[in-house]
């Protein structure tokens, strides 16, 4: 779980970083991010961005565009003066050697989600009788603060759509 932070707790997390430092940082790089909602981000003195939660759905088949799958990604603001985000969500196939990016999409929305406040990424399947893993990356940059690199990657889902 991670939850994106600001100045307001630039103190306290300059305190507990001192002995959490080596956990944070093995949690980070080594756990998924698949079932969490949102994640702890280090706070950055001065950012003052406050905190958020980095969203986004499974792989799914989409509801409007028969024989596509579609991946979203959006953000919600906890607290803070942030008020839009550019979000960025690629949707990727696993193969031979790893994760492949089929589709990107990228938009400016303001905090909720929902069909306006969402970047979405599809992909037009060629037949329905391979099977796939599929899962999506979702990366949220607050407009006007600095930006790390953490992204938040969803469940592996496996469906029948031939890439």
């Amino acid at each position: 779980m991670r939850i994106r932070t600001g100045a307001a707790s630039a103190a306290l997390a300059g305190l507990l970083a001192v002995g959490a430092v080596g956990t944070a940082q093995a949690e980070s790089h080594n756990a998924p991010q698949d079932r969490g909602t949102y994640s702890m981000k280090e706070a950055r003195s001065g950012s003052g961005v406050g905190a958020f939660e980095t969203k986004g759905d499974r792989v799914h088949f989409s509801h409007t565009v028969r024989g596509n799958i579609n991946a979203h990604g959006w953000w919600k603001r906890l607290n803070g003066p942030a008020t839009k985000a550019k979000v960025t969500v690629w949707l990727q196939v696993k193969g031979g050697s790893g994760w492949t990016t089929l589709n990107k999409g990228s938009k400016t929305v303001y905090s909720g989600g929902g069909s306006a406040k969402r970047a979405s990424a599809a992909w037009k399947c060629t037949n329905f009788i391979a099977k796939h893993s599929f899962r999506s990356v979702i990366d949220v940059d607050i407009v006007g603060y600095p930006d790390d690199n953490h992204k938040k990657t969803t469940d592996t889902q496996t469906l029948y759509c031939g890439t």
